[in-house]
């Protein structure tokens, strides 16, 4: 266990206890389906150093069945952390619903960021 967390810190996470207890719940192929989700999406979580972020992700399994999760993170800008700069906190499965109630807070927040931004440049 040693050896992948240094591999994780050298990556630039940081991984909660509760996070890796529920990765080793899971098939290990949906674990690494989820772990590239983690890669391909991080970009798509704004920085910051006070409040956690859950993101809604799925992932399809071997057998062609969404495996849909919520994942949490702290983001911090790099300037303002030594060493790591994004904790994966936890992550849980939820039903389809829940996943889509994330996706619909994710919309709404990213058009009030987008209004915010446009009112102040107009």
């Amino acid at each position: 266990m040693d050896v992948k967390q240094r591999y994780i810190r050298e990556a630039g996470y940081d991984v909660a206890e509760d996070f890796i207890e529920t990765l080793q719940e899971l098939d290990i192929r949906t674990g690494i389906k989820i772990a590239k989700f983690i890669e391909e999406n991080i970009d798509k979580v704004a920085e910051n150093k006070l409040v956690s972020t859950v993101l809604g992700g799925v992932v399809i399994d071997d057998d062609n069945e969404p495996i849909t999760f919520a994942l949490e993170m702290i983001k911090t800008p790099d300037h303002c952390t030594v060493g790591n700069s994004i904790i994966l906190s936890d992550i849980k499965m939820i039903p389809m619903d829940d996943y889509l109630d994330l996706l619909n807070l994710n919309i709404k927040s990213n058009e009030d960021r987008k209004n915010k931004s446009n009112k102040k440049s107009g």
